[in-house]
């Protein structure tokens, strides 16, 4: 039998070879722009400190699941499965893209050093939101580890609860940052507007990955669930925040079209933007309502 011991010798080990395996090669690829740009060293530094920081991040967050183990006198195998996919796969989802938007932003840094103040700026900003689903993966987690009745199949649903959301989100994340960085290039003088409707496009597109957080604890609570209560429950969240994003993405990016032709009435249009976004997103709280109604 694994005793809860080693589960949690388990994931403090494989966390940590992780981590030290994507630390060396983020020490070295800086070390190499260095080489290549000497005059930028400290703003490389800078962000080589901060990407490493992130990184650690993941062997914290397996030291607290590995306490949260040897909490336990006993832990089922199915559990422990459960428990690992929850937080590696959402913080190996997390690494690819983070990994992705700095070595981006050491580039932009190192060919546009004018900017690299402002660039800078964006770059903590979107990884901060993109750390949140480590986040979010680690209070699945915790919340599997405090339910002695769960059942693989609660397991399953919350899983895909809250990673299919995320997984949505952050496409949808991704390809606004994408067309911001897009605008902000083509009229730099406009990058603070931008910057602002990016921010609150991103917020609204984040609350999506907390409904399907919400929804995987609805899920956990329960003492047993169906699967086909579940898969309604899941179908009712997923299409109204789908149609929701749908809207919200063409608003978000009638807005920023129409701040880069019109800088004049920038401050209209983005009033105008946060009214018909915040009637749009009515449609996602309905969906959330009624899978809380099925669940129950």
């Amino acid at each position: 039998m694994i005793t809860p011991a080693i589960w949690a010798a388990f994931a403090i080990g494989f966390a940590w070879l992780w981590v030290a395996v994507w630390q060396w090669i983020l020490a070295f690829k800086s070390m190499e722009m260095m080489g290549k740009n000497p005059k930028m060293n400290t703003f490389f530094l800078t962000v080589t400190i901060l990407w490493i920081a992130l990184v650690e991040s993941a062997a914290i967050y397996w030291l607290i699941v590995a306490f949260q183990i040897l909490g336990k006198e006993t832990l089922d195998g199915l559990t422990a499965i459960w428990i690992w996919l929850s937080v590696w796969l959402a913080w190996l989802w997390v690494w690819i893209w983070e990994w992705h938007l700095v070595w981006a932003s050491i580039e932009a840094m190192n060919t546009n050093p004018e900017n690299k103040n402002k660039i800078m700026t964006y770059m903590i900003l979107f990884l901060a939101l993109v750390e949140s689903a480590a986040i979010y993966g680690l209070v699945v987690s915790f919340q599997m580890l405090g339910n002695d009745s769960l059942v693989w199949l609660q397991a399953v649903w919350a899983w895909l609860a809250v990673w299919l959301a995320w997984l949505w989100v952050w496409i949808w994340e991704w390809l606004l940052a994408k067309r911001a960085m897009y605008y902000i290039w083509k009229n730099f003088a406009m990058s603070g507007f931008f910057l602002t409707v990016t921010i609150l496009g991103i917020a609204l597109v984040e609350s999506a990955a907390i409904y399907g957080l919400v929804v995987a604890f609805s899920i956990l609570w329960k003492e047993s669930i169906d699967w086909i209560i579940a898969l309604s429950a899941w179908i009712a969240i997923g299409l109204a925040w789908l149609g929701a994003w749908i809207w919200e993405w063409i608003l978000v990016g009638w807005a920023m079209d129409a701040m880069n032709r019109n800088p004049k009435n920038k401050n209209k249009s983005l009033v105008f933007m946060v009214l018909f976004l915040a009637l749009v997103e009515v449609i996602a709280i309905y969906g959330l309502i009624i899978a809380f109604s099925i669940l129950g």
